[in-house]
């Protein structure tokens, strides 16, 4: 998988961060504006919550062109050159790799932390085997199920783990519930946070606004199946 790597980087040591942000994103479809509006936003959020968050966006081989802004945010830029049809999973992989703390954030663009679930994040210990899911809500405020591959995670622990099985690459759905049913299997536990920490879905016109990929899941639940 070539890899292309760009940063908006304001320093190079990274001894202060303590959250990496994982997050990926595909453009098939003009809309990517509205999507990393995302960053806009959190370009508003205080300094000293910032401060401590690297950003890793991953490109994940997007086959038209689109703006990355100068946030003012601490930032790695990857983009995988290679267009291969919902290989989110590697793109995630990807993103941990260029991690620099080991409490990692991996979610999708189309949620969204706020400052103070942001302060929770940051001041909690260190991950260890545990997995943290965060409570959701939807744009509205309304509490959903927690999001299938959202994680706080150890990178370390996602290291040793071997990260999400790019099995499931290629077609849609699995590899999240993969990855959590290999962590219990090698001794993790997945909770739900407890600190007040949340995450929250975007409003309904940035869902699916990049690509026209289509999520039918039959051919990788026949592959989860056969691993189960």
């Amino acid at each position: 998988m070539a890899v292309e790597m760009h940063g908006l980087l304001r320093g190079l040591d990274w001894s202060h961060i303590r959250l990496s942000y994982v997050v990926p994103v595909y453009v098939n479809k003009p809309g990517a504006e509205k999507e990393l509006s995302l960053f806009d936003d959190y370009s508003k959020y205080p300094a000293g919550i910032l401060d401590r968050i690297l950003f890793v966006l991953v490109d994940d081989g997007s086959p038209l062109p689109y703006e990355i802004k100068d946030w003012p945010l601490n930032m790695i830029v990857l983009r995988v050159k290679e267009d291969i049809p919902w290989n989110n999973y590697g793109a995630k992989n990807l993103g941990v790799v260029f991690a620099k703390s080991d409490k990692v954030l991996i979610t999708d663009l189309d949620h969204q932390v706020d400052p103070e679930s942001f302060r929770k994040i940051i001041g909690m210990a260190s991950l260890g085997r545990t997995i943290w899911k965060l409570p959701r809500l939807d744009a509205q405020g309304k509490k959903k199920r927690a999001h299938a591959d959202t994680f706080l995670i150890s990178r370390g622990q996602f290291m040793k783990n071997y990260g999400y099985d790019e099995i499931y690459c290629g077609n849609y759905a699995g590899g999240d519930t993969m990855l959590v049913k290999y962590a219990k299997f090698h001794g993790c536990r997945v909770l739900v946070a407890w600190n007040g920490a949340r995450i929250q879905l975007r409003p309904a016109e940035t869902e699916g606004m990049t690509h026209s990929l289509k999520r039918d899941g039959n051919h990788n639940h026949r592959i989860y199946c056969q691993r189960g």
